[in-house]
């Protein structure tokens, strides 16, 4: 006893105040906002069923879940190098792993300090190896965001171009992929891989009421939290009654919203389009009838269109692809910009039919335009399609 008295005497001041008697459990200020817009202060002492628990002083305050907008500690855990391995779920989590693997079922991911995990293989969207960049991201973002009829494997070529390659994915190692390709089983090193796609059918979207951000880069799209033994973590349900335990140091923020807009569903704060021929037809007319426009979950826009959306507080990302729409049977190169508060953040030049993909941060930011341009050979054809474009949080 003496031994420890004297242990215990050399920590920081204060840290004894972070002591829970008996569990030696540390107690994270933390700050909650309520949709009410009141600002909750206290020490994390866990979930139950359907509420927060707070700890303030000698008074444990429970707030609902349907209450809730969002919690962060107060002092923001700082920032880590996570993992190069991204696990993408088609239930919109994004997984920072240590390892991976699969078997004909299930996906086995390892994220860093936290418990492995199994999902079933039909929850899996993507897994990419490399770490993003520049040159390759909307080459991949632009596989990924599409409905696939079969298992991607994607090789990196030089000069940084991504070759998709169609077949079906038999397993997966720290080494190898293992990959049926046209009735011929091989073993695809992942060192020359940039990653794999699972084959998708059309699905509507899970009800994902819950975003958990940690310090590794991971996004756990939860459809609730569950109540935990374990003061010091927070327990997640993913679809598929997946549930996962994160250490609350590692937490970076909690938001409980819907966390989606699909910018088809949204009015457009302005929209317009500039003809290259000269007419009498009235301007307004003329937006009317060759405008941006929706069309189901997604936007048409022509050469010489714009389109620009109000952005609501909380949205952090503008996602989506962009590719030639597919009722044009031949047309010439266009460019597509997207700006964010008149920035440009985003701009590729379409010359095929290969879809190319975004993810553009619009945390903070008012408006969010898109821009449709002819690329120095004529607008004919120059028609293109946003597909699924849409805020989250």
């Amino acid at each position: 006893m003496l031994l420890i008295t004297l242990w215990l005497s050399t920590l920081a001041p204060g840290w004894l105040a972070g002591v829970s008697v008996g569990t030696l459990a540390l107690a994270i200020p933390v700050q909650l906002e309520t949709a009410s817009g009141e600002q909750v202060e206290g020490d994390w002492a866990g979930t139950t069923e359907s509420a927060v628990r707070i700890q303030s002083g000698s008074e444990t305050r429970e707030i609902p879940f349907d209450q809730m907008v969002a919690m962060r500690p107060k002092s923001a855990p700082d920032g880590r190098i996570g993992p190069t391995i991204h696990v993408d779920l088609v239930t919109g989590t994004t997984i920072a792993a240590d390892d991976v693997s699969l078997t004909d079922t299930k996906l086995q991911i390892e994220p860093r300090d936290q418990a492995a995990l199994e999902v079933p293989l039909d929850q899996a969207g993507s897994i990419r190896f490399r770490a993003a960049s520049p040159a390759t991201d909307p080459q991949w973002l632009g596989l990924t965001e599409g409905e696939n009829r079969q298992d991607l494997m994607v090789i990196r070529r030089g000069g940084d171009q991504l070759d998709p390659i169609q077949g079906v994915v038999l397993g997966l190692n720290s080494k190898t992929l293992q990959f049926e390709l046209d009735g011929d089983e091989l073993e695809a090193p992942l060192e020359r891989l940039e990653g794999v796609v699972f084959r998708t059918a059309p699905r509507e979207p899970n009800a994902t009421p819950v975003k958990v951000s940690d310090i590794f880069g991971s996004t756990w799209m939860a459809s609730q939290l569950e109540p935990s033994g374990d003061e010091d973590s927070v327990l997640v349900r993913l679809p598929g009654n997946v549930k996962h335990s994160i250490p609350l140091q590692q937490i970076r923020s909690i938001a409980w919203t819907s966390g989606r807009i699909l910018l088809a569903d949204q009015p457009p704060a302005q929209r317009g389009i500039e003809l290259f021929i000269r007419t009498s037809i009235p301007a307004n007319l003329v937006s009317e009838w060759f405008g941006p426009h929706a069309e189901g979950q997604d936007l048409i826009g022509s050469a010489g269109g714009s389109i620009e959306f109000r952005v609501e507080s909380g949205f952090e990302t503008f996602a989506g692809s962009v590719q030639r729409d597919s009722a044009v049977a031949r047309g010439g190169s266009v460019a597509v910009r997207i700006l964010v508060d008149g920035d440009v953040r985003w701009e590729q030049t379409i010359k095929d039919d290969a879809p190319m993909g975004f993810r553009v941060d619009i945390a903070g930011a008012r408006r969010v335009g898109l821009k449709v341009l002819p690329a120095g050979d004529g607008d004919v054809g120059d028609q293109i399609r946003f597909l699924k474009p849409r805020f989250l949080k």
